[in-house]
């Protein structure tokens, strides 16, 4: 293989420009077996200054991929270079194709960690980054989604994405570089292969260089980054706030949230940057990130209260806080427990522990009671109250709201009660006429994270 091939110089550059390969950095490429992994394989080898290894998968879709992973082992091999090939038995069914990235990169980050080499790259090309933005696109995106593909991703690197797939296919034509096509990669039903096969060929009917035209067009983007993405850090740390104080019944200690009422005031390029980084924040799903979903987050921060169901979530206003969780996060409604003494009740990611001792300190999260009665562990309930230390009574529901616990999740917090007498609020307060003097006999509760 030729040093100063064209399209390898090319790719010289291009890491080179991106910072993508550096000189001594041991580099794990993950080859399909197709002509842009092959592609990558033979011109990385050629052109890195570093250790350079092979990972093959087979996901488990097709039978013949076994043999497709061996071949590129072998191949890999034949130009001296290590290789490994990883067995993934994924069974075909809905989000196949997410489920096999995931699993591969997993399987890519096993390895590179085991060989301790620094880096993984993968074979996406120019083609690859203009279809992800077309798809990306026509299902409602903002700029983030537009950019497309970077050249990094913290470990990942492209170093192929300044060609074009057809070139790819073509230097390995004329360099008898044996290559497969994955079938799934034209299968009409997958969005990606309609994208492929239908909306590039005709945009390319408009204009012949479409493909180089809209990579160009995120490259530009990703150029103005630097100055939007400036904007809207100064805008976030102005709006930023706190969900929920620490404290069970929280959506999270410390959870991220935007005052609602400033996120409307800020133009509305900057108040739509907000809405994604706030999604982004609480691990919502791709869907979840489209204009359709952005712009429901900006009218519920209008509305300035209530719950807006979104994809893999919520978004909600409380308090004048804008927040979004994920599904995983949504509040559960708790039955009433029986609490023995010694006992426990397990609860959704929670333990409430009861035993008997002599009393210490009480917290949040460990109280020391007196009680002779049966325990129970339930929800709230109207009409609840404890007692406070310097006199009086505050119903439960408000020290809730005081401790920065939405409404809505309000539910989800354990009471320890004596019948109809509050002795804990897990995770809050003791109603202090429960509480115990240090030394006396008494009933330790404590909460600990399942």
């Amino acid at each position: 293989m030729s040093r100063d091939s064209g399209l390898a110089q090319r790719v010289g550059a291009y890491c080179a420009r991106h910072g993508l390969l550096p000189a001594g950095s041991g580099v794990l490429l993950m080859v399909s077996g197709g002509a842009d992994s092959m592609c990558l394989m033979h011109v990385v080898a050629d052109l890195h200054d570093g250790p350079v290894q092979v990972l093959s998968v087979d996901h488990g879709f097709r039978p013949e991929a076994a043999d497709e992973a061996r071949a590129v082992a072998d191949a890999a091999r034949a130009r001296g270079l290590t290789a490994h090939v990883e067995s993934l038995g994924l069974a075909p069914g809905p989000a196949a194709l997410e489920r096999a990235r995931d699993a591969r990169l997993a399987a890519a980050e096993r390895v590179r960690g085991r060989e301790g080499l620094a880096l993984i790259a993968t074979g996406h090309t120019l083609t690859d980054n203009a279809e992800t933005i077309l798809f990306r696109a026509a299902r409602g995106t903002g700029r983030a989604g537009a950019l497309g593909i970077a050249p990094r991703r913290d470990r990942l690197v492209r170093p192929l994405l300044g060609l074009t797939r057809d070139e790819v296919r073509a230097w390995c034509v004329e360099r008898g570089v044996a290559f497969v096509d994955d079938p799934g990669n034209d299968d009409p039903v997958t969005a990606r292969a309609r994208v492929r096969h239908g909306l590039v060929p005709a945009l390319e009917q408009v204009h012949p260089q479409a493909q180089r035209n809209v990579a160009r067009m995120a490259e530009l983007l990703a150029d103005e980054a630097a100055v939007v993405d400036a904007v809207t850090d100064a805008a976030w740390h102005r709006l930023a706030t706190r969900a929920g104080a620490p404290g069970l019944g929280a959506p999270g200690p410390g959870a991220p949230g935007l005052d609602a009422a400033g996120l409307v005031r800020e133009p509305v390029a900057v108040a739509r940057l907000l809405a994604r980084r706030l999604i982004a924040s609480a691990g919502l799903p791709a869907a979840a990130h489209e204009s359709a979903t952005v712009d429901a987050v900006l009218a519920r921060a209008s509305a300035g209260t209530g719950i807006t169901e979104v994809p893999g979530g919520i978004v909600a206003v409380d308090t004048g806080v804008l927040v979004a969780e994920a599904a995983i996060d949504r509040p559960v409604v708790i039955g009433v427990e029986p609490l023995a003494v010694p006992g426990t009740v397990r609860l959704p990611g929670l333990e409430l522990h009861a035993a008997r001792g002599t009393a210490g300190r009480t917290s949040c999260d460990s109280a020391w009671v007196r009680a002779a009665g049966a325990l129970v562990v339930r929800g709230p309930r109207d009409g609840d109250r404890i007692a406070l230390a310097g006199g009086g009574h505050q119903p439960v529901g408000r020290l809730l709201q005081a401790a920065g616990v939405p409404a809505r999740h309000r539910a989800a917090v354990p009471v320890v009660a004596e019948g109809d007498r509050v002795l804990w609020v897990a995770g809050h307060r003791a109603s202090a006429d429960a509480v115990a003097t240090p030394g006396e006999p008494a009933v330790n509760l404590t909460a600990v994270p399942a």
